[in-house]
């Protein structure tokens, strides 16, 4: 992410801060966990001499126009150039409030100022009986001729001790529904009766405030909107700061930054980066950050006004802040429970203790546990997401062509004859008979033509096109290997070294169905990872490391070394990475090993097997009639119904005309595409068969009752739908994310790939698993529909590379 292409852009933002940002800002940006007015208005002001001080205000009060993309690539640029944070209280959230509800007086006075960073601004909203419950807050506006006379206290009140402003809830009408008697006042903190008293945080820093007002005067004139709307304007604020503290500019630089800690930190003599525990954990949150940023650009570009994602993108963000500096403090060993003053962050003198970077790493670690409190808590965004799904609320639907709905509803039509568990149970008992049958009805509707050249006898499409058809078949549980034997066949026939006459044939009888050709690759282990150079990072400094705690790694007797097979028990053809190939002199090739776990296999004809040459290490496919001397096929099926096999192959001659890419780079490249095309449509599979688990999941606790109540009552049932809603979000933004790649540089294609598997298949285990649970034990019955959605999702983790083995393609490509 972005998609868009940002060179041009990016550069430019670049450009200018690289000669207009001041160094000690920046130092002051990467550091300081509380930034000083100075420094929050003086970036405001270096931004408003080019225009770029309210990047997401219209152009007609000062805005520079750019898209959502643009804006991402800005707030992204800013925080990797260390910039300081604006006075996010005045640009992002009390601004927009004025220039959309507020009179022309009140934008000509309170906009320019805020733009070119004259005024700080502060938000008066919690109180200490109101905090994320707004509704309930206490504090009075009493209109007196032209004026209103405020009393009452705010809380947790961030920076008021720096501002000049408060913009404020009151309540004007304490005799109105709870929402509809509050207003929105914009007040001087100069006041007289204003008293700020600034509150120590546990980071022991100052942020935080408390507002008294005793008896303020404020002039009517400073009223936003109507008396007793001001609810609806704090919804609308409250809208835009969820999606900016899903905190993505903000949790990019501090990974960045954990990984340049965690590439000098040291444990014994080896870099903390090279522990694989704690690699993975990076990793993890590299691929979670990637999918929220995709979710947060795809909100913002469609303009959702729904609360749901928004909410999802605040819980999601805020946990995965806490999470990334808690990494940071783990590269300080003991260091970590070090204090530092908040006026040494700055001090390179080599009197701290610990690591040049300790200081300030603690602190902002401290000061950020309230990142799930603040903006409404993480509680507070369950319950609202739970109450909109309750409602019936669901996200916007994704944007689609003519074609693209049309073959929408045609593939529905289609996939929803066989979700009936009655349905799928018969056609499982009937084996692979009836798993024929079924493809043949499949091929029928020329689907399996679908995304295939026209000038193959395909009927075109594009990446997105299938992904729409592979939602149709995961809604629905279809049991046709689609990915397996139509969309891997195509994708490496089309790059075959074949006459085009001769590719052309075997592509009409499969998309006919007249022959079933199914992909038996290697292990994901082995393929996904065979041609990746896992040199670690950077090491540490030999300077870095403590000669006393460098203890070398020893097998206890009898035992593996950690971190490594026993020889006695590894299986030495997976050991050798599946199948092997060798040429011999007459052209033809003998295949030796075996393939597991083959999607499709059951029903196959033939086999298009991947092996390795034992000369070159380099992959090459090879079309195998499921009837050649040696050959042997053990069929079966997965878990959830779909029909697979396992192939051992016992010198197996492979004529020249039935190699279909012969071992080298050409072989290397259509593999690679064809094993990202088929994770990221079976990851657009798996979000739609988790997305009508959730709703099955919704519908049903919004009927069963239990102890006189409907279980939607419960608040800890509704959290547990609002966790579900928030990581199928995430997942439906990685899978995207991967479709979207499949036409892009091969290296970003095959990332993206693999991230969307990581991300998708561990929310499909959680989604499936709470649907299970939220069921109760009618959900552990064959008959109930949800245990077939749990059965799909728990074979899509596992078939076609696991997430262990796409975690770690990920970060080698890195």
């Amino acid at each position: 992410m972005p998609s868009f292409d940002d060179t041009a852009f990016r550069a430019e933002v670049r450009r200018f801060l690289h000669e207009h940002l001041p160094a000690d800002m920046a130092q002051r940006g990467r550091t300081d966990v509380h930034p000083t007015r100075a420094d929050m208005l003086g970036i405001t002001a270096l931004l408003a001499r080019k225009g770029w001080s309210v990047p997401h205000w219209p152009t007609a009060y000062g805005g520079p126009g750019w898209t959502p993309l643009q804006r991402q690539v800005f707030e992204e640029e800013l925080m990797m150039a260390g910039a300081p944070p604006n006075n996010i209280q005045g640009v992002s959230l009390v601004g927009p409030v004025v220039y959309t509800y507020g009179t022309d007086a009140q934008k000509a006075r309170f906009l320019p100022p805020i733009r070119e960073g004259r005024t700080f601004w502060a938000q008066g909203f919690s109180e200490p009986n109101a905090g994320s419950d707004l509704a309930s807050l206490r504090t009075r506006a009493v209109r007196d001729g032209d004026h209103y006379v405020v009393d009452g206290q705010k809380i947790w009140t961030s920076q008021a001790m720096l501002a000049d402003w408060l913009f404020c809830l009151v309540r004007t009408d304490p005799a109105a529904k709870a929402q509809r008697g509050i207003s929105f006042l914009l007040i001087p903190l100069d006041a007289p009766g204003i008293t700020v008293r600034p509150i120590v945080s546990i980071d022991e820093g100052e942020s935080l405030c408390e507002v008294f007002l005793e008896g303020v005067r404020v002039p009517a004139d400073h009223l936003i909107g109507e008396e007793g709307r001001g609810w609806d304007y704090a919804k609308f604020l409250l809208g835009n700061e969820r999606v900016a503290t899903a905190e993505v500019p903000r949790n990019k630089r501090n990974l960045a930054a954990l990984v340049t800690m965690a590439t000098r930190a040291c444990r014994g003599r080896t870099a903390l980066i090279d522990d694989p525990v704690f690699r993975d954990r990076v990793t993890q949150a590299e691929i979670d950050l990637r999918a929220l940023e995709a979710a947060a650009v795809a909100t913002l570009e469609a303009g959702d006004d729904s609360a749901l994602t928004p909410s999802a993108l605040k819980l999601q963000g805020c946990e995965l802040l806490q999470r990334i500096l808690g990494l940071q403090v783990e590269t300080l060993g003991a260091h970590g429970a070090v204090f530092h003053p908040h006026d040494t962050f700055q001090r390179a003198d080599g009197t701290a203790s610990g690591p040049d970077w300790a200081p300030g790493v603690t602190a902002e670690f401290m000061f950020r546990r309230a990142a799930t409190i603040y903006g409404g808590s993480n509680e507070v965004q369950r319950n609202i997401i739970a109450k909109l799904l309750f409602s019936g609320q669901r996200p916007a639907p994704p944007a689609r062509d003519e074609a693209q709905t049309m073959l929408e509803q045609s593939a529905q039509r289609f996939a929803a004859a066989q979700r009936a568990p009655a349905t799928r149970r018969a056609r499982i008992a009937g084996g692979a008979a009836a798993a024929r049958a079924g493809w043949a009805h499949l091929c029928k509707t020329g689907f399996t033509a679908l995304g295939i050249d026209e000038a193959l006898g395909g009927m075109g499409g594009s990446s997105a096109d299938q992904a729409v058809l592979f939602e149709a078949l995961g809604r629905n549980l279809s049991l046709d290997p689609v990915a397996g034997c139509a969309v891997a066949p195509a994708a490496l026939l089309a790059a075959a070294d074949w006459p085009p006459e001769q590719r052309a044939a075997l592509l009409g009888e499969i998309i006919e169905g007249r022959q079933i050709v199914a992909f038996a690759d290697l292990d994901f282990a082995q393929f996904g990872l065979a041609h990746l150079d896992f040199a670690p990072p950077e090491r540490a400094h030999p300077e870095f490391a403590d000669p006393e705690r460098a203890v070398p790694e020893r097998a206890a007797p009898g035992r593996a070394a950690p971190g490594r097979a026993d020889p006695e028990r590894a299986d030495p053809e997976r050991a050798n990475g599946g199948p092997s190939c060798r040429p011999e002199s007459d052209g033809t090739w003998v295949l030796e090993g075996h393939c597991h776990v083959i999607p499709g296999g059951a029903i196959a004809d033939a086999f298009l097997v991947t092996a390795r040459s034992a000369h070159s290490g380099d992959c090459g496919v090879f079309l195998v009639e499921r009837g050649a001397p040696g050959v042997q096929c053990a069929d079966g099926r997965a878990i959830d119904g779909q029909p697979l096999a396992d192939l051992a192959l016992r010198g197996v001659r492979v004529a020249a005309a039935s190699v279909v890419l012969a071992p080298g780079p050409a072989a290397h490249a259509a593999l690679g595409a064809a094993r990202d095309r088929i994770t990221a449509l079976s990851c657009a599979d798996a979000v739609a068969a988790m997305d009508e688990a959730l709703w099955i999941t919704v519908d049903y606790l919004g009927t069963r009752r239990q102890f006189g109540a409907a279980l939607a009552d419960f608040q800890a049932l509704r959290h547990r739908i609002a966790d579900m809603y928030a990581e199928l979000a995430m997942a439906r933004a990685a899978a995207r994310l991967a479709v979207t790649a499949l036409d892009g540089p091969a290296a970003e294609r095959s990332r993206c790939a693999s991230l969307a598997k990581v991300r998708v298949a561990r929310a499909g285990a959680f989604v499936g698993a709470q649907a299970i649970q939220l069921h109760g034990g009618i959900g552990m019955t064959d008959e109930c529909a949800i245990g077939h959605y749990y059965k799909r999702l728990f074979a899509f983790e596992r078939i076609g590379g696991d997430p262990h083995a796409h975690a770690r393609r990920f970060a080698a490509l890195g």
